[in-house]
């Protein structure tokens, strides 16, 4: 019975270290990213596109695993060469519905809004000084989930507001109809 409730308390103080630490680094950064820290430090990131003080990053082959679900199609973010913003892809309802689940056990229940688009189904959060966007496009069925630093974006909402990053579908962050070259948005690598 005694080491029936020792190896309780241990999984119990081990979930509770697991939640504190990871609620550190969402404060902190985004698994071993800093907020604000400098593209330098990155060198195995591939660059996507650049426009005015916005670089969008890749790191090939890298993605994230929740409850044995593999989340690929990460976007690393940096305004000014500093690192502020997360753009992951979400490929199936199951892993939206993962996302959910998890942003809602971790930080409650968040702002509910939709956007100009009446189709796009919008979640906020805010921890700390990082907001947490989770969308859903009804219509064509995109599916993302976006943390961003707000110190680091200091003066980002103009540059954000041109590019329409938060309204972009397969490429990112353009649009289609910009008459740029476009990177499609991590058609170039298989992230499984």
């Amino acid at each position: 019975m005694k080491n029936h409730l020792i190896a309780i308390l241990v999984v119990v103080l081990t979930l509770c270290l697991f939640n504190t630490a990871w609620a550190e680094d969402l404060e902190d950064g985004f698994m071993g990213y800093v907020w604000g820290s400098d593209i330098s430090k990155y060198r195995g990131l591939k660059q996507l596109y650049s426009k005015g003080g916005m670089t969008f990053y890749s790191s090939p082959g890298e993605s994230y695993v929740v409850e044995d679900m593999i989340i690929g199609d990460v976007i690393y973010g940096f305004y000014k060469d500093k690192f502020y913003a997360v753009y992951i892809n979400l490929d199936s309802p199951d892993k939206y519905d993962l996302v959910e689940r998890k942003m809602k056990a971790k930080y409650g229940l968040p702002d509910h809004k939709t956007s100009a688009k009446e189709n796009v189904f919008t979640y906020k959060w805010k921890y700390q000084d990082v907001t947490i966007k989770l969308k859903a496009d009804q219509l064509n069925g995109k599916m993302k989930v976006a943390f961003y630093h707000e110190p680091t974006a200091k003066g980002l909402d103009q540059e954000r507001r041109l590019l329409e990053i938060e309204n972009s579908d397969q490429y990112f962050p353009l649009e289609k109809n910009e008459n740029i070259d476009m990177v499609p948005f991590l058609d170039f690598w298989d992230m499984r």
